[in-house]
């Protein structure tokens, strides 16, 4: 059995709960990661390998007394190697814009709901599952819109509910973000999309300017096309949209 030195098993186990650390904020903080520089990425990502290889030196007997050894022939290729990763292997490798779609028109509260509950409020509320994938390098923001477009040409545009609601609390948009906001599973205005992965919810949408349940499902039955939208935050650019299944 090799006898480790107590200072070097303390500096080991230090160095270890770094590389959990910095591994768990890269994992729970990808969305804030991908958006800072791939050289900033490629420094925290070698942070966490680099100190874990420091964890794991005290027990490699093939570099024992030999730390400089270690860090040039071990340390310092990985650390290279990431910077190629995120500077030249992963740029060539990213793809471009986004892809999302419906996934289901799942039922909420009973089995004649089709995706529409009544919570109380004059209006129903259509909860729709999607799913979208960001193709890129940096994380991306979007606004989800339902747009529905009848025989005659008429335009109905409703926007997703949003997180965050400036002005009344008080407002129907802000109570029932606040009701199914305490449920996992829903995504508010705006989505945000870490690089290259795909994030899937429901998103709410109040029809306001609809009687009832029936209502709405019979405007999605007659509308001549009905599609979501992902569009930029700030500038309101439309960047996709996509169809939505019939209910």
């Amino acid at each position: 059995m090799m006898n480790i030195p107590l200072a070097k098993i303390i500096v080991s186990l230090f160095a270890l709960s770094v590389a959990i650390a910095v591994a768990a904020i890269i994992s729970l903080f990808s969305a804030r990661l991908g958006s800072e520089p791939l050289i900033v990425r490629a420094l925290i990502t070698s942070l966490a390998l680099i100190a874990f290889l420091i964890a794991v030196y005290p027990f490699n007997p093939f570099f024992t007394g030999k730390p400089g050894t270690y860090a040039v022939a071990v340390c310092l290729p990985v650390f290279i190697l990431l910077l190629i990763y995120y500077l030249y292997f992963l740029p060539t490798r990213a793809g471009e814009g986004m892809s999302a779609e419906q996934l289901q028109s799942q039922l909420i509260t009973d089995s004649s709901s089709n995706g529409i509950i009544e919570v109380g409020f004059g209006n129903p509320i259509y909860t729709p599952t999607i799913t979208i994938s960001n193709h890129e390098l940096f994380t991306r923001q979007v606004n989800v819109f339902l747009r529905m477009i009848d025989s005659n040409g008429e335009t109905a545009l409703f926007r997703a509910v949003r997180a965050l609601i400036p002005g009344s609390s008080l407002s129907l948009e802000a109570s029932v973000q606040g009701m199914l906001s305490e449920t996992d599973g829903y995504e508010f205005n705006p989505i945000v999309l870490p690089p290259n992965k795909s994030v899937t919810g429901k998103v709410v949408f109040v029809i306001s300017n609809l009687d009832d349940g029936a209502s709405f499902t019979e405007a999605l039955g007659r509308a001549y096309q009905a599609q979501f939208e992902l569009r930029d935050p700030e500038s309101g650019e439309l960047l996709l949209e996509f169809p939505l299944t019939r209910i």
